[in-house]
């Protein structure tokens, strides 16, 4: 009897083996054949390394109609049914038609399939002669438990501060809690990436190129590269230009976050600006905003100006980043060859000041005194706060009679960065001869020194200036 359950047991043995690997063969047979695909397949890019930074890129010149083998893996969180197709995933890659900046392919739910904790997208694609860029991005990490989500962004700046942090509260029992989200993410995000194989071709007959390729007769470019930045190049023009403007930024509502705009550098108008209404969906987060347009200026003096407020940029997207990454910013180019020659990189116009209330504290009603001994223009450059359609903060110019002759209106202002309750008015008005006084008076909260909110990018100027126009 006991020969008979050994033998019994034997068998059974071999039976669980054999089930064993089975199992073991239908579970990697598929990575053991994308190896095999891999080794016949020349690769000529491969995007990995997802840990230190969150977007990597490679341009590639094809130089004829060629078909291209990507394969990548990536992660989105887990929904019932097919993930949809506008559902970004938080870890996915992308290519672009590096002349037209459009997206020719992209991770999304339709193209790719589950394998456990990632989405892989594994497919051959036709592609024309040209140049393109592979892109992939992961900006962040998710997970899912039934009906609940959870996701957060994964900031590499705090990283080494967040890599001590242990598990606590209710979401560490569902390993949903930051810390833990955080360890999770690091056991997945070595497999990250992107990999394109050139099937039935040679490698070495496709050129490599850093991305973003730059098109030709770039004139100026300021690139928004970190959060909470202002940049301003002045440049001039000899003779009316027609100017193709590309810019990318965020914006939400009715209302831009991170953009750019041109002044008239004499008037102080705005000849050009990135608006909500404007502005085209860039790819990734809704927030990202692309706006592509051509501009005619006449000859002048001008200044390009590009802001970014605290949160989502090339330093850290706390989103989807957008399909053009490298180009987010503002980025000027002369369409005709002839007319380059046209427009020259120029320092700021200097304006010799008459008379300045700045640095104005909470709770003040400062002014000064000035006199024009003739009618002239004067440049009037305001910071003040204004919420809703009044200004708490008050600046205006009286005459000598007491009558004011130039006042801050809330509906003539723009934001000065930071809170949107912070106003900038930047005017040339004109003024007779005589004497004037200058007055600034604020309330009792958010002023230089004690900002209730954020402050405006330019906080030592808060108050009012008075320059000697052009």
């Amino acid at each position: 009897m006991l020969s008979y359950l050994m033998s019994e047991a034997a068998a059974l043995g071999r039976v669980v083996q054999t089930i064993t690997a089975f199992l073991l063969l239908t579970a990697f047979a598929p990575l053991v054949l994308h190896s095999a695909e891999a080794k016949a397949e020349p690769r000529i890019v491969s995007l990995k390394d997802f840990e230190t930074a969150e977007v990597r890129s490679q341009g590639f010149t094809l130089p004829q109609a060629m078909k291209v083998h990507v394969y990548a893996k990536g992660g989105g969180l887990r929904r019932f049914g097919r993930t949809p197709m506008d559902q970004p995933l938080f870890a996915y890659g992308w290519i672009l038609n590096a002349v037209t900046r459009e997206v020719v392919w992209q991770m999304d739910g339709s193209n790719t399939k589950r394998d456990w904790e990632y989405r892989v997208a594994d497919q051959y694609l036709d592609l024309p002669k040209g140049s393109y860029e592979a892109y992939f991005a992961n900006h962040g990490f998710g997970q899912s438990l039934l009906f609940a989500q959870w996701s957060r962004n994964i900031d590499r700046r705090a990283l080494h501060r967040e890599g001590a942090d242990r598990p606590h509260g209710f979401l560490a029992a569902f390993g949903a809690d930051d810390a833990s989200m955080l360890r999770h993410w690091r056991e997945q995000v070595g497999n990250y990436g992107l990999e394109l194989y050139l099937p039935g071709g040679e490698a070495g007959t496709v050129a490599l190129f850093e991305a973003p390729l730059r098109w030709k007769n770039i004139v100026l470019a300021l690139p928004a590269t970190s959060d909470g930045s202002h940049r301003t190049q002045a440049f001039h023009l000899k003779k009316a230009v027609a100017l193709h403007v590309y810019a990318e930024g965020e914006g939400s509502g009715r209302r831009m976050h991170d953009y750019g705009w041109i002044t008239d550098a004499r008037t102080r108008a705005r000849v050009w600006e990135m608006s909500m209404d404007k502005a085209q969906f860039a790819g990734g987060a809704r927030k990202n905003r692309r706006q592509v347009e051509t501009l005619q200026l006449p000859a002048g003096d001008y200044e390009a100006s590009f802001v970014t407020d605290d949160s989502h940029s090339p330093a850290d997207w706390n989103a989807a980043p957008p399909c053009d990454p490298g180009m987010y910013g503002l980025t000027l180019s002369v369409p005709a060859d002839g007319d380059l020659a046209a427009v020259a990189l120029t320092d700021p116009l200097t304006w010799p000041v008459v008379a300045e209330l700045v640095r104005v504290g909470d709770g003040q009603d400062r002014s000064a005194t000035f006199t024009l001994p003739a009618g002239r223009s004067v440049r009037i450059y305001a910071i003040a706060e204004g919420d809703g359609e009044d200004m708490a903060d008050e600046a205006w110019i009286e005459d000598a009679a007491g009558k004011r002759a130039w006042f801050m209106e809330r509906s003539r202002t723009h934001h000065a960065g930071g809170a949107t309750k912070n106003r900038l008015a930047d005017e040339v008005v004109s003024l007779p001869k005589g004497t004037y006084t200058l007055r600034f008076r604020t309330d009792d909260s958010h002023a230089y020194g004690h900002w209730n909110s954020d402050a405006p990018w330019d906080p030592e100027h808060y108050g009012v200036t008075v320059y000697a126009g052009k």
